[in-house]
């Protein structure tokens, strides 16, 4: 015995593209995240689209059979690296003057502190902004904290943006995984 579809899902699947495919796709990689306030989720949305509609435009025009989860991937990635290469950069060609603050540093440790290359890590003196500022600012050292001693110290590495001594301290944070 033969079973046929009804009309109207054969119609559908025939044209079955546009809001329907994007919703599907939009749904297997959803980058929504549980929010109370509407703005975040309208905000997360249109992101999600957007996404969407770069990967089929990618598609597209370059004619390659590329997964939408490896474009997100590939997305991702190219967005840390030049997230890290804008920072290294900014960095790199910053010229502090004396009225400028030092930034703050990481929470985390930065993924360059091991690098064999000791040329970019580099001590300068913490810069204090502004009126009523002290005049020779200090910060609590980054080894001696993990080490649970109070030790302010009055330079900071440029490229890891970390508070911390001369000499030992310096070289046991650029050097031990543990330090």
């Amino acid at each position: 015995m033969e079973i046929k579809k009804p009309y109207a899902i054969v119609q559908y699947n025939k044209f079955m593209k546009g809001v329907d495919r994007a919703d599907q796709y939009l749904s297997y990689y959803s980058i929504l995240r549980k929010s109370v306030k509407w703005s975040k989720k309208v905000v997360l949305y249109l992101l999600n689209c957007a996404l969407f509609n770069a990967f089929c435009v990618y598609r597209t025009l370059t004619n390659k059979k590329v997964r939408y989860k490896n474009f997100l991937h590939d997305v991702a990635r190219s967005w840390i690296s030049e997230v890290q290469i804008t920072a290294k950069s900014n960095f790199d060609d910053l010229q502090m003057p004396e009225k400028q603050t030092t930034p703050r540093g990481p929470k985390l440790d930065p993924p360059g502190r091991l690098s064999s290359d000791f040329r970019t890590h580099k001590l300068e003196k913490i810069v204090a902004g502004g009126k009523g500022k002290k005049k020779y600012p200090v910060r609590q050292c980054k080894v001696c904290a993990a080490h649970k001693k109070r030790s302010a110290t009055r330079y900071i590495c440029k490229f890891c943006i970390v508070p911390i001594h001369k000499g030992s301290c310096f070289e046991k944070y650029h050097t031990l995984r543990n330090y």
